[in-house]
């Protein structure tokens, strides 16, 4: 009986956690980046420096209906996330953690370029780890 108990909370555990990684936002292959890419860099539209002096940017290439925009954080450490954020009305709702990142070496890593079409607004946000203080640029 005891045997079983263990097996019950060994498959409870790995089901909890394949379900919050599941809603973690981390991008699927049918939805990641719109048929975007980081490449080349037309600008920095959007700083924020978070509680760690980390620097998360919005980032952008293209123009008009081909606009795509990605979230970047530098002088960041291991544990650290950055996502974008995008809007079609403004700011007061949007598709949240976008491209969710987590960097695993070194001081930065970057989200997938996201469609930000007309009338798309976008914001790149992040934080510390996890269960920190969230962090966001402005919208652009």
């Amino acid at each position: 009986m005891r045997m079983n108990t263990k097996v019950a909370a060994t498959v409870s555990a790995l089901a909890m956690t394949t379900g919050l990684l599941a809603m973690s936002g981390a991008a699927t292959t049918a939805t990641a980046a719109d048929g975007c890419s980081t490449s080349p860099v037309t600008g920095t539209a959007r700083s924020a420096v978070g509680a760690r002096g980390q620097l998360f940017e919005l980032r952008y290439n293209g123009s008009g209906n081909s606009t795509c925009a990605w979230g970047r954080v530098t002088n960041g450490s291991v544990g650290m996330h950055v996502w974008v954020d995008r809007s079609h009305d403004g700011g007061k709702t949007w598709e949240p953690q976008l491209g969710w990142r987590q960097v695993d070496a070194g001081t930065s890593v970057h989200t997938e370029a996201w469609r930000d079409a007309n009338g798309y607004l976008m914001r790149a946000c992040g934080d510390s780890g996890y269960n920190t203080a969230i962090t966001c640029t402005g919208w652009y």
